[in-house]
């Protein structure tokens, strides 16, 4: 993820604080973000360029709501409405193999496995129930990946590169 204004390529925007709630300090932000355990894994985010550590994280209707040590009432809640919410990407928690945050994928150059060809970059990515979805753009190109393990053949953040099956390239070309 990222936004004009960034701190710096190590942080990583999660989301905005738009409101506060309650008068214990507590603020409200929306958020990509479907699940807290990475976040309270990390226990600090930035806002502003200072960083606070996380008390408490909780979501609730596609909010979340954070207690941050230091903002002790509604007051220096409010101070916050509006800032960006940034997480330091080296304090995530290491995956399995083959498990990737959305951040090491997201930019990725593409390539088609059997002729090399470039592709695009993955320009986003679509949740779904059964499985993520790839947006590879190009110029002029738009391919729709899934990401499982028939259609991804190699995924290689360090390397900068995503390497697709053939098959899935050649079916949203019109080329079978």
């Amino acid at each position: 993820m990222s936004e004009t204004g960034a701190p710096a390529t190590d942080k990583i925007f999660l989301g905005r604080i738009v409101g506060v709630h309650g008068l214990k300090g507590e603020v409200k932000a929306t958020v990509g973000l479907d699940d807290v355990d990475t976040l309270e894994a990390v226990g600090q985010v930035e806002l502003d360029g200072v960083p606070y550590r996380l008390l408490t994280a909780r979501l609730h209707k596609n909010c979340l709501f954070l207690r941050l040590m230091g903002v002790q009432d509604r007051g220096q809640a409010e101070k916050l409405v509006g800032q960006a919410i940034w997480l330091d990407r080296h304090r995530l928690p290491l995956l399995p193999a083959g498990e990737f945050y959305w951040c090491e994928i997201l930019g990725l150059p593409v390539f088609q496995a059997d002729t090399g060809a470039y592709l695009g970059k993955v320009a986003a990515i679509i949740p779904t129930p059964a499985h993520d979805v790839y947006v590879v753009r190009d110029k002029e190109e738009e391919y729709l990946i899934p990401a499982v393990a028939e259609a991804i053949v190699a995924i290689d953040p360090d390397a900068g590169r995503l390497v697709v099956a053939p098959e899935y390239v050649a079916a949203q070309s019109g080329v079978y």
